[in-house]
């Protein structure tokens, strides 16, 4: 089914509809629980992101469901904001919000308690795409963001404390600079980072952290790069290059995250003339195509968004930014996405 569609209000289970439109340009989103100690018996949230290049045009909005998957109601959470494009959950259940603009900054928005704020990602500005977090240690959780420039050098911010304040007070930052060979290094050298991203990884994407690794896509080269952050070395691989199964991968990678078990990487796709939601497996790199616009058809030349996963991860929500559609999927045997 497609709950959400662009330009119609949003049909609530109560026969009732949304006072407003859902949003134009839906982009990244992520899942919150309305209750994180209690996440799939009190309902939960698809905060998504509108990526409206008009200045103060974009922002965020929430729709809100029941644990059954039923909608409920929909908010605007972040207003006033431009090009909000991707982002990321923390681990304290809020959703970054990030523009993507040459003074672009990085928003964290709170949809249980309806509270926004800039925060200090984002430093003196550009154009953000996507954010992930390392919580191994939660005094100094560590947040990776990516910019989508040719030069755009990501950016690592090593947070005091832990919960909504984290983000909003000072922090260690430094960027990521690939070394020659297998090695990289976080330097405070902002321009040596950005010379590293135009010749390792322009238009940085999705980011997601699982492990001690960081997975990242580098959209202009077609690669996923995955860095060790414990031993500090880095393999890249083509994506979609070893793929099974029905489908294809040929166009621009974009977001992406990890499943709930961690054996698949589901990202997005820009452009194409059939853009899709994909899949890699495990560490053999095996990609494969969860699903596919029809190749010359309505969706041709568009871009898939909004991926994520309820709390029970039984319905995976995934869009068309332009042709301005929120479907979702389940599985014919009822179980859960892995």
């Amino acid at each position: 089914r497609h709950p959400m569609v662009t330009g119609e209000q949003v049909q609530y289970a109560n026969k009732e509809r949304s006072s407003f439109s859902y949003h134009r340009m839906s982009d990244a989103a992520g899942i919150i629980p309305l209750n994180p100690d209690n996440p799939t018996e009190d309902g939960y949230v698809y905060v998504a992101n509108s990526e409206v290049s008009s200045r103060g045009s974009g922002g965020v909005y929430g729709v809100y469901f029941d644990k059954d998957g039923n909608v409920t109601d929909y908010k605007a959470l972040l207003t006033r904001t431009t090009m909000n494009c991707g982002g990321g959950l923390t681990p304290w259940n809020t959703w970054v919000s990030c523009e993507e603009h040459s003074s672009g900054q990085c928003w964290q928005v709170d949809p249980v308690n309806e509270k926004s704020q800039e925060t200090k990602l984002g430093g003196s500005g550009g154009r953000y795409e996507s954010v992930a977090v390392d919580n191994s240690d939660p005094l100094n959780p560590i947040f990776f963001t990516t910019e989508d420039s040719e030069t755009g050098a990501m950016r690592r911010f090593v947070a005091n404390g832990n919960g909504w304040d984290a983000l909003h007070s000072d922090g260690d930052e430094s960027f990521l600079r690939i070394i020659d060979g297998s090695k990289f290094e976080w330097t405070t050298n902002e321009y040596a980072a950005r010379v590293s991203a135009g010749r390792y990884y322009r238009n940085s994407e999705g980011v997601s952290y699982h492990e001690g690794k960081l997975y990242f896509m580098a959209k202009k080269d077609y690669k996923l790069i995955i860095l060790d952050l414990i031993n500090m070395t880095y393999k890249v691989e083509t994506t979609g290059k070893k793929f099974y199964g029905e489908g294809t991968f040929g166009s621009q990678p974009d977001q992406n995250m990890f499943g709930p078990t961690r054996k698949f990487l589901y990202f997005c796709e820009d452009g194409g003339s059939n853009p899709g939601v994909y899949a890699r497996y495990g560490n053999d790199g095996t990609y494969f195509t969860l699903f596919q616009a029809i190749s010359g058809g309505i969706y041709s030349g568009d871009e898939t968004v909004g991926i994520a996963l309820s709390p029970d991860n039984k319905r995976f929500y995934a869009g068309i930014q332009d042709y301005g559609v929120i479907f979702e999927f389940t599985r014919d045997d009822g179980k859960s996405f892995e």
